[in-house]
């Protein structure tokens, strides 16, 4: 008898085998044929699912970043932070701590910074800010209405923000820079997110 699974559980075990491949062989190395022998199903299924092994690369760096998104709403609806401390939570969620690093998150890592990927990485980036931007803006916001922050255009502030944090931030990672160099780029960051709010730096210390 045919195994016949729902669309949602395929999906999941396609994915799971595509990463497993990725980590074993590489990227490059992995056909679609060998995603379809490692799950047992037919070409024509895993096209349904997939329109090529592109799209899964792109899912799973989309899966892998779903946690952060996560925790990041969570701080921005916490009533129990102020605004402050809010952007506090928000910097420190989104440094790759050393102990974080798995073989999983290293071979997507690598895999992204292939040329061939670089279109896809583009358009990830950019799905990435779409999701942050309401987060930090609604922070903002906050910030602006209790009179913490000095900032007349909350959104654009955001956005510009937002934007230069995720490219800037994920191509040094991909770099595989040190936590301390990286931390250099962080203190940056923070210099130009208190000059943006007419806060004082040491505030987002903590």
């Amino acid at each position: 008898m045919r195994d016949v699974k729902l669309p949602e559980i395929r999906k999941a075990e396609i994915l799971d085998a595509s990463m497993k491949l990725f980590m074993e062989k590489g990227y490059l190395q992995t056909t679609t044929q060998d995603i379809i022998n490692e799950v047992g199903i037919s070409r024509g299924l895993l096209y349904y699912h997939f329109k090529n092994k592109e799209e899964i690369l792109y899912i799973l760096v989309d899966r892998s970043v779903n946690p952060l998104i996560a925790q990041m709403e969570k701080i921005t609806e916490d009533n129990t932070l102020n605004p402050v401390e809010k952007l506090q939570q928000f910097l420190q969620t989104t440094i790759i701590q050393e102990e974080t690093v798995t073989e999983e998150t290293i071979t997507l890592q690598e895999t992204v910074q292939l040329e061939e990927n670089r279109y896809m990485m583009d358009r990830f980036y950019h799905k990435l800010i779409e999701k942050l931007l309401p987060l930090l803006t609604q922070i903002i916001e906050e910030g602006k209405k209790q009179n913490l922050f000095q900032v007349e255009h909350p959104y654009e502030t955001a956005q510009f923000l937002v934007t230069g944090y995720v490219f800037v931030s994920n191509d040094i990672k991909l770099r595989h820079m040190s936590m301390e160099k990286m931390m250099i780029y962080l203190q940056a960051f923070k210099r130009l997110l208190s000059k943006s709010l007419g806060i004082e730096e040491s505030i987002l210390d903590g």
